[in-house]
């Protein structure tokens, strides 16, 4: 009988295991679907791809976000202006507060470059 007994306990330890791995597994797997389908969702509008041309031809426009990264970037070989304001590429504004630009606004850029095709400047003007 007491055979019986440990068997018994032993089925159900084992039981109770397999339960919980089998909620851990569906748990896990859950939540990797959640995290694609959230991260397919924040990614639908923008394909985050270097392109060689425009999807548009002339259209080209960026946010507020996209150029205060410009501006941070301390790589940037070019000076930006802002509806007025001038970046110089000299200059460090990696810890650049980015209150004088609306974030959200749309941005038109126009290119100044030199005779061999370097761009020298970015000027955008809100639309």
């Amino acid at each position: 009988m007491g055979k019986n007994i440990r068997s018994f306990m032993i089925l159900s330890a084992l039981f109770f295991l397999f339960l919980g791995a089998s909620t851990y597994a569906v748990n896990t797997v859950t939540a990797i679907n959640d995290g694609t389908e959230l991260a397919y969702k924040l990614n639908a509008d923008n394909d985050r791809q270097v392109k060689a041309q425009l999807a548009i031809p002339g259209e080209e426009v960026y946010s507020g976000a996209m150029i205060v990264n410009l501006i941070r970037t301390e790589e940037r070989d070019m000076d930006i202006e802002v509806g007025g304001v001038l970046y110089s590429r000299l200059d460090n504004y990696t810890s650049f507060n980015p209150v004088a630009i609306n974030l959200t606004q749309k941005y038109k850029a126009i290119y100044s470059r030199d005779e061999s095709g370097y761009i020298l400047n970015v000027s955008f003007t809100s639309f």
